[in-house]
């Protein structure tokens, strides 16, 4: 148990640092769920680490809602695909859970991103969220409309988003004020 104790040692506010906040929430896998595309099973890999291939089937629109193990907040998400087949658009919905295309092509979302090449590169950057619109999610329904090249067919290798989960923070504040 020497590694245990020297993680215990370790001042708290250093450690938050050195993960950046970028700690990638975790995601309840059987929760999920993708509208419109040719492998809905893709989905599982394509919100894991290791990625994958999940691409649309009749039009170039997608439809995921991932649902997380526990409410987060959230301060960004980071997705790739493969060039002009990326998603060229993101409209988030927050604890909007099974929502159809009409619901999200007629319903305020709680953030729309517009995306760039670079966004969507391969271990890209992640693209920073509204954090305050993001304080208290259970499910993310992702809608993606359109894909960079405005072909009918939208490609999406990875789909990670990164906050911090309600309870730790919670916890923290009460270590603080203790």
């Amino acid at each position: 148990g020497a590694m245990a104790s020297t993680d215990a040692a370790l001042p708290q506010p250093k450690k938050q640092r050195s993960a950046g906040g970028h700690e990638a929430v975790e995601v309840d896998v059987n929760g999920c769920s993708v509208l419109n595309a040719i492998q809905a099973d893709a989905l599982q890999r394509v919100l894991a680490e290791t990625g994958g291939v999940l691409t649309s089937d009749c039009d170039e629109q997608l439809l995921v809602c991932v649902s997380f193990k526990q409410p987060v907040k959230l301060h960004s998400v980071q997705l790739s695909g493969p060039g002009a087949a990326a998603p060229s658009e993101l409209l988030l919905f927050v604890n909007r859970s099974s929502m159809g295309f009409d619901d999200a092509e007629t319903e305020p979302p709680a953030q729309m991103l517009a995306l760039t090449d670079k966004d969507v590169a391969e271990g890209g950057r992640a693209v920073p969220l509204a954090y305050v619109k993001f304080q208290n999610v259970s499910t993310i329904t992702v809608f993606i409309p359109a894909n960079l090249g405005g072909g009918d067919k939208t490609t999406l290798h990875k789909l990670c988003f990164f906050g911090t989960p309600i309870a730790t923070t919670n916890m923290q504040n009460l270590k603080k004020m203790g």
